[in-house]
């Protein structure tokens, strides 16, 4: 099935392309863009959510051991802070 336009709705859609948007325009359109193809969204509906199952308490523990390492100011090598995310994200996880 062919979509047909006349000349009026072109022009009236080549104005509104020329014109400039706002970033909050823009965003909205690539929203509307994204909500109207059904391709992008294809095969959410069948997680697990079972498997979703975080820990509250954990994610806490985690968030006060970093909020209290960033608040510090302790000085860390590229190693050693990529150890410790390592550790506060298995901590995070571990149920």
């Amino acid at each position: 099935m062919e979509h047909t336009i006349n000349l009026k709705q072109f022009k009236q859609r080549v104005e509104e392309s020329n014109k400039q948007k706002t970033k909050k325009q823009k965003r909205q359109d690539k929203i509307n863009k994204l909500s109207s193809l059904d391709k992008h969204w294809k095969g959410l509906e069948h997680i697990d959510h079972s498997q979703l199952n975080e820990d509250i308490a954990g994610l806490n523990k985690a968030y006060m051991k970093f909020k209290s390492l960033y608040q510090s100011g302790r000085k860390f090598s590229c190693k050693g802070w990529i150890k410790i995310m390592g550790e506060l994200l298995d901590e995070s996880t571990d149920h």
